[in-house]
């Protein structure tokens, strides 16, 4: 098993290089943020030859801040989905971020994999909840055996959001106090997404030794990641992703 994120200029270890130019970085695999698509596809031909992987078994879903978690599987249709598990040998599964959470999880028991894309409609949907159960029911996966990392997203310090999402994560039965903040040099509150997320996999009950979650700021560290925040929806994607060997 193989666990990664791009990014945004460099991934490959053997000095090959993506193709994407400008704010697409150069390993853009993204299909939808008007990255030139010859690009986009040679992007992820190399990435396949790189890593040993068929394209077929390449699974990259168009993502929509949706809740939907599928089985990834050849030939299966990958629209309006944000979250993918996984227990195919050879198959890689990923997803794309720019200042979400980008969660993967491993059960190594069942040889199985999850990938899930988590910005704040997700996590207020619990979509990370979702992914887990399905991982239960479709491969018998516990979670205390779970290995779970979170890749670079944006940080508390940045993320400035409205007061409706306490009365969304409220709902969603989320200890607020744990995971917004406020400040006297704040207009608005902060959403600390990696301590939402943090709170919902244990909840879930995966360990938190078995967990490792980034504390890397997407917004903050543009030269090495994207953020849609502050490059706009017309940039390159992270890709972070688990690869079945």
């Amino acid at each position: 098993m193989i666990a990664f994120s791009t990014e945004r200029e460099g991934y490959f270890d053997n000095g090959a290089e993506g193709v994407s130019q400008g704010a697409y970085g150069r390993l853009n695999l993204c299909h939808y943020v008007n990255d030139n698509i010859e690009h986009v596809e040679r992007n992820r031909a190399l990435f396949c030859s790189h890593n040993g992987i068929e394209g077929e078994r390449l699974f990259v879903p168009r993502q929509t801040h949706s809740c939907n978690v599928k089985r990834a599987e050849v030939g299966i249709t990958l629209e309006e989905t944000d979250g993918l598990i996984c227990n195919m040998t050879g198959a890689c599964i990923g997803v794309n971020t720019a200042d979400c959470l980008p969660v993967l999880i491993y059960d190594p028991t069942h040889h199985a994999a999850a990938a899930i894309h988590a910005g704040w409609r997700g996590l207020a949907s619990r979509i990370v909840t979702k992914g887990i159960e399905m991982m239960k029911r479709e491969f018998g996966s516990v979670p205390s055996d779970l290995i779970c990392a979170v890749g670079p997203a944006i940080s508390e310090e940045i993320y400035e959001v409205g007061d409706e999402l306490k009365v969304q994560f409220t709902e969603a039965g989320f200890p607020i106090e744990e995971i917004f903040s406020d400040r006297e040099d704040w207009v608005k509150s902060h959403l600390s997404l990696q301590r939402a997320v943090r709170w919902e996999l244990m909840k879930c009950g995966v360990t938190e030794e078995n967990m490792e979650i980034s504390d890397v700021c997407t917004y903050q560290n543009t030269e090495r990641f994207f953020s849609a925040r502050r490059l706009g929806i017309d940039s390159g994607r992270v890709f972070s992703g688990v690869i079945l060997t």
